[in-house]
């Protein structure tokens, strides 16, 4: 419903941005070829990497491979199968390919899950990087809600903390770190801003990374950090990048500050947290920590895969009412 300035007659109902996306035959055939299960189970590369190499040790070498674990992973995470439905989904898709490779059970792939280091497939990069961080949360299914309102939490987690650096222009993910809630946003930065392979340009992060530690990180990859102050800041060392921010805001306002620096990629975190929930769901099935903290890992490595194929390109064409 629009509104009208009694005084003026002027319309100051707010405004939404409208935008429509130039590259819709691409990302189309990007969206089909998610369902490719060959794109997700490649026949070629089964054939060379399904079982390890040899070690050259003493002792009963491993049947399947680290990548045979990892891409039955992230066939689980992408199609939402259980370890059991997913023994039977790779021996049904070894049949219909004609290969003859064996398939883990559902016992020794859940305990090869707790061990396994996900390779999570990175583009490379050609200039400086604009990287974007954020958290989110993530249930850990296992106690109901009903003997929680009755009872109380227990020992168990009931959420896990996702942390993501995302390239503002590729959009695919470039650090993950996964947490409990006990752990800040800011005491984990360090860790998420190390995995990032390059020239890192600027990073932009809410008021959570408004910490000393942060700018330090930053310094040390020699980046610019773009975090708007905590409400009531006060200047730190009157060079501090910091203060030199504080005085811009006062000087010009939030909104032009945020504009002037680039701050408005930092919804493409944002972006990256709903397509991670939209994918996959807002909860993991696992129970041990460790599996959990591959389970969020192989949904980013089948995130990036989709990235990859082909993202939608959006030009803004308008504002309308909101």
């Amino acid at each position: 419903m629009s509104s009208t300035d009694p005084g003026s007659g002027v319309d100051v109902s707010p405004k939404k941005a409208t935008y429509r996306v130039t590259n819709w035959s691409e990302y189309d055939r990007a969206l089909v070829a998610r369902g490719d299960i060959t794109f997700w189970f490649d026949p070629a590369a089964i054939t060379q990497r399904w079982t390890p190499a040899p070690t050259g040790k003493r002792g009963a070498p491993w049947r399947y491979s680290d990548w045979s674990i990892q891409t039955l992973l992230v066939l689980k995470q992408v199609f939402h199968l259980p370890y059991r439905s997913l023994e039977g989904f790779g021996r049904s898709l070894m049949r219909l390919m004609g290969l003859d490779w064996p398939i883990p059970d559902h016992t020794h792939l859940s305990r090869r899950v707790r061990a396994l280091v996900v390779q999570i497939p990175r583009q490379e990069r050609t200039g400086p990087i604009h990287v974007v961080v954020d958290s989110t949360g993530l249930k850990v299914f296992g106690e109901g809600e009903w003997k929680v309102r009755q009872h109380g939490a227990g020992k168990r987690r009931t959420w896990l903390k996702v942390h993501l650096a995302v390239d503002a222009h590729a959009k695919d993910v470039i650090g993950v770190e996964v947490t409990t809630p006990a752990w800040t946003d800011g005491e984990v930065f360090r860790e998420l801003v190390d995995q990032v392979d390059g020239v890192i340009e600027q990073i932009e992060a809410d008021g959570a990374y408004d910490t000393h530690e942060a700018y330090d990180v930053a310094a040390q990859h020699q980046a610019k950090l773009v975090v708007p102050p905590r409400d009531n800041a006060v200047a730190w060392d009157a060079e501090h990048p910091r203060t030199q921010a504080l005085a811009e805001i006062q000087e010009k306002g939030l909104a032009p500050w945020k504009k002037d620096t680039g701050y408005h990629h930092r919804s493409l975190a944002e972006n990256a947290m709903y397509r991670l929930k939209q994918l996959f769901g807002a909860g993991v099935a696992s129970r041990l920590f460790d599996a959990q903290v591959n389970e969020v890992h192989a949904r980013i490595a089948a995130m990036n895969r989709m990235t990859y194929l082909g993202m939608p390109v959006s030009v803004r064409v308008g504002v309308t009412a909101s």
